[in-house]
């Protein structure tokens, strides 16, 4: 049974006050020469010596707990930008082929082989369970819809429309026309104006970022994981990082007037 240090510093130095007390006791009784009188001397120094000692060891653990604590979380946050590094190269480096591109058709293809490439960073990059990252691209009419058209992650595939004039698809609009995010961490519990619960679509947290280059949208990135807290608001800035990522490669050759009345 592991005793705790406080516990452990009262115990030692308890024996040694009692160590200390018994040879007052036998040397009373004995006199000068009382036979256990050498052994009581000796067990109350140690134990004293033991009970001075316990602090200065446990100082010492914990100091070094704490350094290896720190020096965790360094490796893990190398470990981390070393991963996210891997994933965004490739990404960089496929805007930098659509842009130079010598036609418009192999632009149009690099452009929709960009997506995959997004999709996948976001549904490996973020620690949920059974993490998907969906991308809803906008269809222009009347009215407006938001369209689920390709999807990274676990294999169920998205199935909401988000529909101008309903009150899920006006909040998700009013999120890409004032560039803001949807997030929850259960959707159950918190979910944000106009979204259903985890009865409807099966997951129980998520973050819904814009896709939209300039003044222009293309759609909207969502991540969203199977547990509670899976999407956390701290994973936020890395899904708008990889939403600007992706709607620099749509914006490369899309001209869709229609698409720029949404903002209007």
């Amino acid at each position: 049974m592991r005793i705790p240090p406080r516990r452990r510093l009262y115990l030692t130095t308890t024996v040694g006050i009692a160590s200390v007390a018994l040879v007052a006791i036998s040397g009373a009784e004995a006199g000068e020469a009382g036979p256990w009188k050498p052994w009581w001397i000796v067990l109350g120094v140690v134990m004293s010596v033991v009970g001075a000692a316990v602090p200065g060891y446990e100082q010492i653990r914990k100091e070094r707990q704490r350094k290896t604590a720190e020096q965790e979380a360094i490796e893990a946050a190398v470990e981390m930008r070393v991963t996210i590094n891997d994933a965004l190269d490739p990404i960089v480096r496929q805007l930098g082929r659509i842009a130079t591109a010598a036609n418009r058709q192999e632009r149009g293809n690099l452009r929709e082989a960009t997506i995959p490439m997004v999709l996948d960073s976001a549904a490996h990059l973020i620690k949920g369970r059974r993490v998907r990252a969906c991308l809803f691209r906008l269809e222009d009419g009347s009215p407006k819809k938001l369209v689920p058209v390709q999807y990274a992650g676990r294999a169920d595939a998205p199935l909401t429309v988000f529909t101008e004039g309903t009150p899920e698809g006006d909040s998700v609009f009013a999120m890409i026309r004032d560039n803001e995010h949807a997030h929850s961490a259960d959707v159950d519990r918190d979910p944000p104006p106009g979204w259903a619960g985890s009865a409807d679509h099966g997951y129980r947290s998520f973050v819904a970022v814009p896709v939209v280059a300039g003044h222009t949208p293309y759609g909207i990135l969502t991540v969203d994981a199977m547990n509670v807290g899976g999407v956390s608001r701290s994973d936020i800035p890395f899904a708008r990082l990889l939403a600007g990522l992706l709607a620099g490669a749509l914006a490369y050759g899309t001209n869709e007037e229609g698409i720029r009345r949404l903002v209007r």
